[in-house]
């Protein structure tokens, strides 16, 4: 019989897996407190939550969430959830810094991502962490936007141009 609190929890975290992007299950033992601490800023800085929750539970949030991939393969040992709410990727970058910082330990381990509704191994987290962020991608398609109508105003304003400048070398040469 499930208590009042795992139903809590299974709760709130098939509402976060609902509302993210991606959802990063990550193994994290063998961290110190402060390598954890530090881990935890840098995702804040940036809005986005990580969250030990039991194996079982998340199993059950999973497929509340309305997923049919089982993950239980992927859930061995203490698990944290990291959720990319608003940006997918970001979360990715972060784990992959704070991993290269701590080399030795080779944590945090990115056990499986849950990426846009999709369920992959670990192997896709480092594509997923060089992809650029929702900010880049936004000044990328401004300035393919922008660039057609630069070279509009350019090409308009060339014969006005050309003709101020032929007035002058005639200017000179009358001079």
């Amino acid at each position: 019989m499930p208590t009042p609190t795992k139903e809590r929890i299974v709760s709130e975290t098939t509402r976060m897996i609902k509302e993210s992007q991606a959802v990063y299950l990550t193994d994290f033992l063998g961290m110190n407190v402060d390598q954890v601490n530090t881990l935890r800023a840098k995702l804040f800085a940036s809005g986005i939550r990580m969250k030990v929750v039991k194996n079982t539970l998340i199993r059950r949030s999973v497929q509340e969430a309305g997923y049919s991939f089982d993950v239980s393969t992927y859930i061995k040992g203490a698990t944290a959830l990291v959720y990319g709410i608003n940006d997918p990727v970001e979360p990715a970058k972060i784990l992959t810094e704070v991993k290269k910082v701590s080399k030795d330990l080779g944590k945090p381990d990115v056990k499986a991502v849950i990426f846009q509704g999709e369920l992959f191994g670990k192997e896709k987290v480092e594509a997923i962490a060089a992809l650029p962020s929702k900010e880049e991608l936004i000044a990328r398609l401004l300035a393919t936007l922008a660039s057609p109508m630069t070279k509009l105003v350019r090409t308009l304003k060339a014969p006005m141009s050309n003709l101020v400048n032929g007035l002058d070398q005639l200017k000179e040469k009358k001079e």
